[in-house]
């Protein structure tokens, strides 16, 4: 059908952007790009999966384990909860995806989220500094959020709304915020360009593009 026929179209063009990508003799500039390329379209083996799944069994809901105990915290997270012990992991997989603190794992602590789980706001990019449990046992992300870019810097990608990169400040903001696992739309790959500016890119397979007060940033439909 239609459908049928728009996949396998997708997936030649896709295969011979590859190809060209993949040549010896590309131009640095090209080369460059095959990076983000390969970030973007290479999925992660079943093989490598599943290693990770087993060096560290995870949680399959949003709740604590009912055997977890809490531990003292860190001065950054006790200004946000304003809690001196916390019941804490390392990682957490919900909806068939696995979410880390950037201290286990940093590219799965590397996520676009809505700002307070308002979906009207364009997500934001941020990394996961902790996982930790509320009082109800609730499993939540602290993270720090993304800074954007100065206004007078030019975004090259910008002439791009379809690639799915855009460039930031490699700084985060100085404060925790929490963001429920529920918020999250996906992961994004960081690769930095110059000292003080990175380019993120989705990892998602199925993205859009959403125009907000003339910047631009990405939602998805599902992470694999």
């Amino acid at each position: 059908g239609e459908l049928e026929a728009t996949m396998l179209h997708s997936f030649i063009k896709t295969s011979k952007l590859r190809c060209w990508l993949s040549r010896p003799n590309s131009p640095p500039a090209i080369q460059e790009c095959k990076v983000l390329f390969d970030n973007m379209s290479a999925p992660k083996s079943a093989t490598s999966l599943g290693e990770e799944l087993a060096e560290d069994p995870l949680d399959n809901s949003l709740q604590a384990p009912s055997s977890a105990r809490a531990v003292t915290v860190s001065e950054d997270l006790y200004a946000l909860i304003k809690r001196r012990t916390a019941i804490l992991r390392a990682r957490l997989k919900f909806d068939g995806v696995i979410y880390s603190r950037a201290s286990t794992h940093v590219g799965n602590s590397q996520i676009f989220f809505y700002p307070q789980g308002d979906r009207l706001l364009s997500p934001v990019p941020g990394s996961i500094r902790h996982i930790y449990a509320t009082p109800t046992g609730e499993l939540v992300f602290a993270v720090h959020r993304l800074l954007p870019l100065h206004d007078q810097t030019i975004d090259p990608f910008a002439m791009y709304p379809h690639f799915p990169a855009k460039m930031f400040s490699s700084s985060f903001h100085s404060r925790l915020e929490n963001v429920k696992v529920s918020w999250v739309v996906g992961h994004f790959a960081r690769w930095a360009v110059s000292s003080d500016t990175v380019v993120i890119l989705s990892l998602s397979r199925v993205s859009t593009v959403i125009h907000f007060q003339n910047h631009w940033c990405l939602t998805t439909a599902k992470q694999d």
